[in-house]
């Protein structure tokens, strides 16, 4: 496939600017054609633009970048095919009708990740989750299937240098949640949170994400017993044991010490989900201690950001935190990479809105403030990544307006996989 051929191309640094030019030149000459005539890098940039506009990406290249996400997967011991059999065969599968009315903005419309509806289709619901194993054991793949727990951990451990914190009976919203991953993961965080809370525009992610909480009810017995969010080993056991008898033993023994999926099922009353745009909830005023952005803003383009932020702002109370967890454009691993016109295009292809985000991501804490956030840190989580906490101010209080950015100080070693390795050897 091309896109491998172009992997094999990209095994040196990658700053190389034009590498395959000559691949995608005969590839497609119709396109070269049309390219304008500039420097060698732009004009490489401006062909493969041009390329993953054309039949020639979801004929040749979708499928390419796919096969390689899989193959990513499978190398770090995440199983993506049989996860995705797994899932697919707990429907039938439906959208909620109730939700049928929210309105989805254009920007939301553009495909993303290979899959040409974007997020509003079922294969992108099935895989969300496993994919995101897939980039956790990208990013610490010394750690393999469970380099997403240390992913996650690491923004975890950067947002609580921070000052990150929800006080008892506090209420967290999850904005961007998908099916659900990040929003489990801060009720685990966080046992005696009131409620928490994951708002997303896809009706797929939500119906996957309601079904994981279904099956972990159960396996559990149901959420209400276990609301502050903490199971024993033993009951995890036992529950465990009950899905096996439920579900029958070839899903688990797919699934094994996980319970059914790649994630473990939990029951936790407190989560719920619902179908909103991220920029109006339509939430009350002030009815949340902490709103959490997490890897969703490079999805965004920067005025969905703003829109967002403002959201966020609305639904706090004051004293309440936001929290934000991000790529950092600003880190050697991301310029090298947006370095390489022809590699950038590639990866930009599934990302509809990287470019602008690269560019506008400087520019986050300026807004923050200008909704009217104070109290604004920074630090680095990974080698390229960052967490980010901003406060509301309480009532009569005007709170810090410098930014504290303490990423250089934070700076971790960048543990990324290079661009063609599937593991680390």
């Amino acid at each position: 496939a091309v896109l491998d051929m172009l992997l094999v191309a990209w095994k040196g640094p990658e700053t190389i600017p034009m590498p395959s030019m000559s691949l995608l030149l005969c590839a497609v000459p119709f396109v070269a054609a049309a390219a304008p005539k500039a420097g060698a890098a732009s004009v490489g940039a401006a062909v493969l633009d041009m390329v993953l506009q054309s039949p020639l990406y979801n004929a040749v290249l979708v499928p390419a970048a796919r096969r390689t996400m899989v193959r990513t997967a499978e190398a770090n011991g995440v199983p993506w095919v049989k996860s995705k059999q797994w899932i697919e065969q707990q429907g039938p599968w439906s959208l909620n009708e109730a939700e049928a009315s929210v309105r989805v903005p254009e920007y939301y419309k553009a495909p993303f990740h290979s899959y040409e509806k974007g997020n509003l289709c079922w294969d992108a619901a099935w895989e969300v989750e496993i994919a995101s194993k897939a980039v956790g054991a990208r990013n610490f793949p010394e750690h393999g299937s469970e380099g997403e727990e240390a992913f996650r951990s690491a923004f975890d451990s950067a947002l609580d240098s921070l000052g990150a914190c929800c006080a008892d009976g506090g209420r967290i919203l999850d904005l961007g949640c998908g099916s659900g991953v990040s929003t489990r993961r801060l009720a685990r965080r966080f046992p005696r949170a009131a409620a928490v809370v994951g708002v997303d525009l896809s009706p797929h992610f939500l119906a996957v994400g309601r079904k994981l909480l279904e099956l972990g009810s159960r396996a559990h017995g149901n959420g209400d017993e276990h609301a502050d969010g903490e199971l024993s080993a033993a009951m995890h056991a036992e529950a465990s044991a009950l899905l096996r008898d439920e579900l029958g033993a070839q899903d688990a023994q797919l699934c094994g010490s996980r319970g059914s999926w790649v994630n473990p099922l939990e029951c936790d009353g407190r989560v719920s989900f619902i179908r909103a745009d991220a920029a109006d909830t339509g939430l009350p005023c002030e009815s949340f201690d902490v709103a959490s952005l997490a890897l969703v803003i490079h999805e965004l383009p920067p005025h969905a950001t703003r829109d967002i932020v403002a959201e966020a702002f609305r639904v706090l109370r004051p004293g309440g935190q936001l929290w934000i967890t991000e790529m950092d454009f600003s880190t050697q691993g991301f310029r090298k990479l947006r370095a390489n016109p022809l590699l950038f295009s590639l990866i930009r292809a599934t990302e509809p809105y990287l470019d602008q985000y690269a560019d506008y991501q400087p520019q986050l804490p300026d807004d923050l403030l200008a909704t009217g956030f104070r109290d604004i840190c920074l630090a680095a989580a990974t080698g390229r990544h960052f967490a980010l906490v901003a406060t509301k101010p309480r009532d009569g209080r005007e709170g810090r307006t410098e930014i504290d950015d303490r990423r250089l100080e934070t700076a971790k070693e960048d543990t990324h996989l290079n661009t063609w390795e599937a593991a680390r050897m």
